[in-house]
């Protein structure tokens, strides 16, 4: 007996360190970067509901504007922003309920009418969007207007939409391994992506050619991708090891301008800095009607 139950206990004991192991190694990807991350991103079409905790910075540093410009934007030297927006949401209905506040400098003073911050909350429930924010002569009180349905599907016209991530992933144009992290106790991959600006300008069009009012005019298009022909865009992705699912996203935007149309001899350095970090992914939410 005493054997048997040694034997059974080395079993289970073998058993577990397999579990153990599955579970560190978790869902096999290519070795291939680029194709990992394709395959992390396909993966998003899974999710469904989640908790979002984004922040946005923007430092801008324009220098050698002339005539009305340079007087309507001297602020522009050193200028910097920051952004905060947490909430719900909703990707197979679209809604989603969000919260944030917006310090943009100089700026705020203006136009907060002295508050430190703007903040601001916007919901969508079914077909209405209500807003409200701490300024203005509705300060503090939720206004509507209509969000009636997208004639389109949701993939093509939300932003928001993990479709949409998907479609600007499988677009990089390189990808990195790195180190493997915990992102709030989840075991995660970490990989860098690098994407094409070429590609994003064209993803960011034929996104607008769903609407029906956009006009798009293909000249300025291919003014910005010459503008942004020496940008660069990376992508910190974080994927859990079990399902895939980003766990946080990080966006570096940076930009140095030297032949800005209709401004000669100007220069201006763009950094832009988006992080999102998503929690209760795919359980439920519960978006209602501001009362």
């Amino acid at each position: 007996m005493k054997t048997r139950l040694i034997l059974i206990a080395a079993v289970l004991l073998t058993l577990g360190v397999v579990l153990a192991a599955c579970t560190q190694q978790g869902v096999p990807l290519p070795q291939d970067p680029l194709e990992a991350v394709k395959t992390i991103a396909d993966k998003q079409t899974d999710v469904k509901m989640q908790h979002i905790e984004l922040t946005m910075t923007l430092q801008l540093n324009v220098n050698g504007l002339t005539g009305d410009a340079a007087q309507a934007s001297g602020f522009l030297k050193n200028f910097k922003a920051n952004a905060n927006v947490s909430g719900d949401v909703d990707n197979s209905t679209e809604n989603f309920a969000l919260k944030g506040d917006l310090d943009l400098g100089p700026l705020t003073a203006f136009l907060a009418q002295g508050a430190d911050k703007l903040q601001f909350e916007v919901v969508k429930a079914g077909e209405k969007i209500y807003s409200k924010t701490n300024v203005g002569d509705t300060a503090n009180k939720w206004t509507s207007q209509d969000a009636p349905k997208a004639t389109t599907s949701p993939t093509q016209t939300n932003p928001l939409n993990p479709e949409v991530v998907m479609g600007l992933l499988k677009q990089s144009s390189k990808a990195e391994k790195l180190a493997d992290e915990k992102i709030d106790n989840v075991d995660a991959y970490h990989y860098k992506v690098t994407l094409n600006a070429d590609a994003l300008i064209d993803s960011v069009m034929n996104l607008a050619k769903t609407d029906s009012s956009a006009n798009i005019d293909q000249s300025q298009v291919d003014q910005a991708k010459a503008v942004l022909k020496d940008s660069l865009i990376e992508i910190d992705l974080w994927s859990g090891k079990q399902d895939l699912l980003f766990r946080q996203v990080a966006l570096h935007f940076n930009l140095n301008l030297r032949n800005i149309p209709d401004q000669p001899g100007t220069t201006a350095l763009i950094d832009f800095v988006l992080q999102n970090k998503a929690s209760k992914i795919n359980e439920p939410v519960n978006i209602t009607t501001p009362q």
